[in-house]
This record gives C-alpha cells, structure tokens and sequence, in this order.
C-alpha cells in the first residue's frame, strides 16, 4: 500500500514539475492572453407621458452596430460584406472604417436580425452593444415641450432637461473574463450590478387636444401670414396646461415647430387683453363699478401724448362693458387715472405678470413690468391697455383663468407627477391657489367679457351653442431696431368658457400678420374651444348672449345690481 502511495505522489510530483517548469512559459501565454473587462450597462431612459398614461416620449435598448476603425484589417473588404447586410454603400462603409477614430457608429438602433447578421460575419473591429434610443410615438407632437437629447442621452432642453436627472436612471456594471477573441470566458462573470431604469414624467397634456390644437394653428399661420403662434388651453379650477403648442413660419410659409417653448419663453406686448388687469383693479379697489357710464373723448392729452382709440369716433359715453367690447384705450387710461400707478401695478404682479409662473420649465421668462420708479408720464395710461409691458402666454393664459375661477389664481403647470419604476406617483408640489379679486369683481367682468364676444370686437371667437367670455388685443410688433412696426402687429385673442360655468381658459397668439387680434386670433380661438368642448364632452349652459347696450351691462335683458359689490 505504500508503495502504491509512493507511486502515485511521484507522479503527481512530476505533473506538477512539467507544470511549473517545463510548460509554465506556455500557460503564463494562455493567462495573459485573457483579460478582465468592465462594462458600463446603459440605464433605460424614463419616459414622458400624457395625462392619460399615453407615451409622449420612451426609451427602448436597440443594438448599434459600430466599428473601431484602428482594429479594422481591410476597410475595402469588410466595407463590402458590411454593406450587402447594412443596406447602405460599400462606399460610405468604407469611408467610416477609416476615419481617424477609435469608435464610429455604422448602424444606429438598427433590428436585431440585423445585429445577428454582422456578428455571423465575424470582421475585426466590428461589434454590436446595446444602447437605449429615444422615440417620440405621436411624430413631433408637442416637441418643444418634450424638449430634446444629446447623443449622450441627456436632456438639453424642454422637459428632457428640467427633469434629466430623474428621467436618466442609474446605470449598471458588469465585470466579465474574456478570452483573446474578446468573447466572455464561460462562468466568467466576476461582478454584475444591473441598471435602474429612470423614472416617468407624467404631464397634464390631452394628447388628442394637442393634435388638434397644432393643425389648428398650422392652418391658421398659413391663413393669416403670420410669423410666429402659439395656444394654450388651462383647466381653470386646477391650473393644469392641458395643450401648449408653438409654431413659426419658415421663408416658404410652411409651419414649423421652434426649438423652445416659446409660449413660455417668448415675451411680447399683449395689447388689450391686459385692459383684465386695470378694469378687475379697479372694481375691487370701487373707483369704477358695472354700472359706471365714462365719457370718451376722441384723444385724450396725457402728459403731452395723445391717446387714441383704434378706430376714430367723436366724444361718446361709454359704460365699462363698453370699454372692453369696443377696446377703447381712453376709457382704459382713464379707468388706470381713478386706479393710481401703485394700486395697477400690485394686480399686474398678483396676475403673474413680471415673474416665472410655471414651476419646472427651464427657460421660461418673467415677462417686463416696469417698476414705478420707471415709469414716465405716459407708462400708466400705455400700461392701462397693454403696452409698456411684455408677457408671455402662459402668464397671460393664467390671468384670465383666475377670472374665470371666481378671481382665484392657480399656478399653471405642466407636470402633475414623478412616476418612479415600480409605478409609484409622486404629486409635484404646487404653490396653493391664492385670491387675486373678489368673487363678485370675477362675476361682474364675465358678462362684460360675454359683450366683447356678442357685441364688440371678438364675435369672431363664438362657438355655436356655447357663451364665450374673451378680450381681444392688438399691438405692433416691436422692430430690430427698437421702433414699432406700423403695419405687421402682435393679434392675440385670450378668454374662457362656457362663461356661465367656466371649465377652459384659452389664449392664441399670433405675431407678425397684419391683421387685429380679432382677425388673426379669435378664429382660431373659436376652432380650439369647439374642440376641446367637444373632446372633455363640456355641457352647454345656454349659447352666447344677445348684443346689449354696451353703455350700461346687462344681463338677460336687466342691469344686475347683485354684482356692484357694495
């Protein structure tokens, strides 16, 4: 037994002898020519969705086909089999393979069946990895909003930015043992830490509203040969954007969407739907009342400057409602007079005006209110009916839903919730509403609005069957240079509705055309609201008022005193 023990560690001796002596050369080879490597596993971008749950925009890991071009052996001949599987010249194949590189992408988030096919073919230098690619389900709707990626997958703009780190998600590791080929070494797996996908953006869009208001604007660019149009719709009891859509004109007229948001970013002089800020004013403030009859001049000297309506008239008395159907700038000067400069401008502020109102938008800008120590002798009265100032939409849109709340201001939002992977919701943190003007001052502007829509300047935004309360506003654009322009102008047309019980507050703007609010923005106003009642299925409580006597405001054929406030 002992010697057969003998024998038997002999020989295990000599094994380990030629091992480590006579062949360790030949294994050390084998051992160098393995080599760890570490790999960074690409976490799944997180999505943007509508209201409904619907994707705006998603991420899915699709294989990319890429080369490194330094361990390419024959471009020409690998260019070729390539392009027979790529679809794509043996040329233009080629020209990447040699470029002076060490990573060149040949086939973006190209078919799996592709994939298999360039690894079958087994060139050197080429390969296939995994990476997440971002698409957009509905095409380009709302695509300022979204925002944009980089070809590194970080958001650079719109909501892709504001919320990028939430949206990245948190990548993996994966640390393996591959042999001289660069293939895995079966069991070779030293350490795997898989990624965590990114977490969700839920947004308040109707994706079918959106749709809807684009091609509404798209046809209405075309139509009125504007530069530039925007339309926001709010749901005015929560401060939800339900639509937001952006549009400027190329050389050729087509309609394109910009960059940016611009209905949060581009500020312009809104004209006389600002006249909400002074007229709202002072009624809460009782230096004006519904029932104030104001005489109105043909031109009003102020401070060496006259003032003139839009369209020339002799000397007139005309009631508040009168002011704002027939948009007379003199009777808003002189309404701003009884107010005073400090009063106007605290509801300037209280509406939104000169500061970001929508939280989580990168970008968006305060708007230009002149502070008092700014004004001249002229700022109040130009102040009064919406010049001397720049807004944007949003800002604008969220005034005139305050109204139509019962003078409650909510803050216009976006984004309602983060949605984490295991589908938990995390409701974004609002500022909570706050008064503006009294519910009586809301009540009273409603049915003056309602007479700017059946009897003034706007009839041109009535829905059949519906009442419209809405303002219209004109101004001239401002030039490169500083001057106004005297023919091209800003035409926006801002209101709400059904006006008995409002549900949607909408603003269109349109820059550039050479037509009035009335004529460039109200039509379009008219086709969102019928849209969008007939899409949220918005009862109708009784069609738009008869035309009244604009010199004192009545309501189904009676001055209403229940809403002097007194």
């Amino acid at each position: 037994m002992l010697v057969v023990a003998a024998v038997a560690f002999a020989a295990v001796a000599g094994k380990l002898t030629v091992i480590q002596i006579l062949d360790a050369s030949s294994y050390q080879r084998t051992a160098d020519s393995q080599d760890i490597r570490s790999v960074v596993v690409p976490a799944v971008r997180g999505s943007i969705l509508a209201a409904n749950g619907d994707e705006l925009a998603f991420s899915e890991m699709r294989p990319t086909v890429f080369a490194d071009p330094g361990e390419v052996t024959s471009a020409a001949t690998e260019a070729e089999a390539l392009s027979k599987v790529l679809h794509r010249s043996a040329t233009a194949v080629e020209a990447l393979l040699t470029e002076n590189t060490t990573y060149v992408v040949l086939a973006p988030a190209t078919s799996s069946a592709v994939a298999s096919k360039v690894s079958a073919l087994g060139l050197a230098g080429i390969g296939v990895e995994q990476l997440p690619v971002r698409y957009h389900p509905d095409g380009t709707l709302a695509a300022p909003l979204l925002g944009a990626i980089d070809s590194a997958g970080n958001g650079v703009s719109g909501l892709e930015y504001e919320y990028n780190r939430y949206l990245t998600g948190h990548p993996g590791k994966l640390v393996t043992v591959v042999d001289p080929e660069g293939e895995p070494v079966p069991g070779g797996t030293l350490h795997e830490q898989a990624a965590v996908p990114g977490g969700d953006v839920l947004t308040t869009i109707d994706p079918a509203l959106q749709y809807q208001v684009q091609q509404t604007l798209v046809a209405d660019l075309r139509r009125t040969k504007g530069d530039w149009a925007t339309a926001v719709v709010e749901n005015v009891h929560t401060g939800a954007l339900l639509a937001v859509s952006d549009l400027v004109a190329t050389a050729g007229r087509s309609a394109h969407q910009p960059l940016s948001a611009t209905a949060f970013t581009h500020v312009y002089e809104p004209g006389s739907v600002a006249k909400l800020v002074t007229v709202s004013g002072a009624l809460t403030h009782h230096v004006i009342s519904p029932t104030t009859v104001l005489d109105i001049p043909p031109e009003l000297l102020v401070n060496g400057t006259y003032i003139r309506d839009a369209e020339a008239h002799p000397n007139e008395q005309l009631s508040i409602t009168g002011v704002l159907a027939q948009s007379s700038n003199i009777g808003a000067t002189e309404i701003a007079e009884r107010l005073g400069a400090a009063d106007l401008l605290h509801y300037e502020h209280a509406y939104g005006f000169g500061r970001v109102v929508v939280p989580g938008f990168p970008g968006e800008s305060p708007g230009i209110v002149p502070a008092l120590s700014q004004f001249s002798g002229t700022t109040l009265a130009t102040l009064a009916f919406g010049e001397a100032q720049a807004v944007t939409p949003v800002q604008l849109v969220g005034a005139y839903a305050a109204i139509a709340d019962q003078g409650l201001y909510h803050t216009p939002h976006v984004v309602s919730a983060l949605v984490g992977p295991r589908g938990h919701r995390h409701p974004v943190a609002l500022p909570g509403p706050h008064r503006v003007v009294p519910s009586w001052v809301a009540s009273a502007m409603t049915p003056m609005f309602e007479q700017v829509v059946s009897s003034g300047t706007g009839p041109n935004a009535q829905v059949h069957g519906y009442a419209i309360a809405g303002k219209t506003g004109t101004s001239n654009i401002v030039l490169p240079d500083g001057q106004y322009s005297q023919t091209r102008t800003d035409a926006t047309f801002a209101g709400y509705y059904p006006a008995q019980h409002p549900e949607l507050a909408e603003v269109v703007v349109v820059e550039g055309s050479r037509m009035y609010g009335a004529q460039a923005a109200a039509p379009a106003f008219s086709t969102i609201a019928r849209d969008a009642i007939l899409d949220l299925g918005i009862p109708s409580y009784g069609p738009q008022p008869a035309p009244a006597d604009t010199s004192v405001p009545t309501i189904n054929g009676k001055v209403d005193t229940a809403l002097l406030g007194y």
